[in-house]
Parts: C-alpha cells; sequence; structure tokens
C-alpha cells in the first residue's frame, strides 16, 4: 500500500472509530419501530427481546413480535421493529460479567 493510500485508511479509521466510541442515539416511532445509533454488538434477539451492546452501555428493548429490520455495525446502526414495550439501559459489566447465551447454555 502507497502511503497516501495508508493515510487515507488510518484516517478512515480513526474517523469510524471515534464515531463508535462517543454518540449514542435512540429514535423512536409510535413504540413500533426504533432506530439506535452506536451500536457496538447485538449480543442477542428473539420475539420478545433484543439486547445490544452500545458505546453507552447495555440497552435491551422488550415487547412482541420483536425483529432487526436493519443492521449495519459497521455503521453502529440498528432499525427494529415491533410492539415495543420496554426500552432499557444497564451498565455493561453486569450482562459482560454474566456471560454469553452460550457460555450459560455449555456451563
Amino acid at each position: 500500500m502507497q502511503d497516501s493510500q495508508k493515510s487515507r485508511y488510518n484516517q478512515y479509521a480513526e474517523t469510524r472509530n471515534e464515531g463508535l466510541t462517543g454518540r449514542q442515539d435512540v429514535n423512536m416511532f409510535d413504540r413500533r419501530k426504533a432506530a439506535v445509533s452506536g451500536v457496538k454488538e447485538v449480543i442477542s434477539f428473539d420475539s420478545n427481546e433484543i439486547l445490544l451492546e452500545t458505546t453507552r452501555g447495555m440497552l435491551s428493548f422488550r415487547g412482541e413480535d420483536l425483529h432487526v429490520k436493519r443492521l449495519t455495525l459497521e455503521k453502529g446502526e440498528v432499525d427494529l421493529e415491533g410492539n415495543i414495550c420496554e426500552l432499557k439501559y444497564s451498565d455493561t459489566h453486569s450482562v459482560k460479567d454474566a456471560g454469553t447465551f452460550f457460555g450459560k447454555l455449555f456451563k
């Protein structure tokens, strides 16, 4: 890779990473749709709960008929739909220390 290409790549990577370490937004529309930014990882999802790791902690959506409509981890964005009954933030460490779903399953 040439120096100018490396420089452009590094600038892009730094800009992308800065976007994921700071701002985190949730936009909700009529309790049927939500757009979330600042998403690092989708921890788990089913029709009753979607659990996301965001730049500001763990974020869970609970409800009925929930599904992930769009997932763009490169941009840190998730769109979801369903009947949203609860939106809850929790400390990142409390969920991470508890382990993953598969970790609990195979203990």
